[in-house]
């Protein structure tokens, strides 16, 4: 099974508790819900990817806000075209406002994500204090997704070996062939997967009530409070903003 879906911080320069990630997470989203200048944006955006390069994805950050400030430059362009350049600019202009809208959210996602194991994340819902209710469902699906991302790449081998085309172009020709010999198969895998892995969360003593101790730990330190409070404030000040008619 591939765990690395989920990374790690071991080439970062700081070091973030995942409870820090999960209102990075939670801010990003309620700040582009709220922020509509472009520049304020752009800010925030910057100072997620400088985040996510100080956590040790470096080159990934470089090129989300390369791609970030294209698509602020063509949106630019676009709005210096004025209302009557056609169908083709307003197309572009919403597709352009729809990607910066969701780009805060991703890189916090990607974020939380690609920088924390998953010891990291189920000892942090320790710290927590939620229940095992909680704590083993989302256990079993952390393993799950890398799991079935292994499955997928097994089924698509074995079809190629069979001479089954399975690109997209493949799939919109013929949905009921994709749906017999990739989903099914992928359903069948999925069920095994998820019993095989509630078991052995059993097994570990995941529903034991009792303090569990864990191979690793994490704590908040000073770069986690300095980080929610920098963000924090940037979340009330954007949501004072649009309350009183600023932004």
């Amino acid at each position: 099974m591939n765990l690395d879906f989920y990374g790690d911080d071991s080439k970062g320069i700081i070091k973030l508790d995942p409870r820090t990630k999960l209102f990075l997470f939670l801010t990003s989203s309620i700040v582009s819900l709220n922020l509509y200048g472009i520049w304020g944006m752009v800010v925030f955006s910057g100072l997620l990817c400088l985040l996510l390069g100080l956590c040790g994805k470096r080159a990934f950050a470089v090129g989300a806000f390369a791609v970030f400030a294209a698509v602020v430059f063509l949106r630019t362009c676009v709005e210096m075209q004025g209302t009557g350049a056609g169908g083709f600019v307003l197309v572009t202009q919403a597709l352009c406002t729809l990607f910066l809208f969701v780009f805060p959210i991703t890189i916090s996602l990607l974020m939380l994500v690609q920088t924390t194991r998953i010891s990291q994340f189920l000892y942090a819902f320790q710290a927590m204090h939620l229940p095992a209710a909680f704590t083993i469902p989302l256990a079993v699906l952390f393993r799950f997704i890398p799991t079935v991302q292994d499955e997928w790449a097994g089924i698509r081998k074995a079809m190629s070996f069979r001479g089954i085309e399975l690109t997209f172009g493949a799939v919109i020709r013929n949905p009921g062939t994709a749906i017999e010999y990739l989903l099914v198969p992928l359903l069948f895998s999925s069920v095994s997967v998820m019993e095989e892995l509630a078991a052995a969360a059993e097994a570990r003593g995941l529903d034991a009530d009792c303090r569990r101790s864990s191979y690793e730990e994490v704590h908040l330190s000073a770069a986690d409070y300095i980080v929610m409070a920098l963000f924090g404030a940037i979340t009330i000040y954007v949501v004072a903003s649009v309350a009183m008619g600023v932004a």
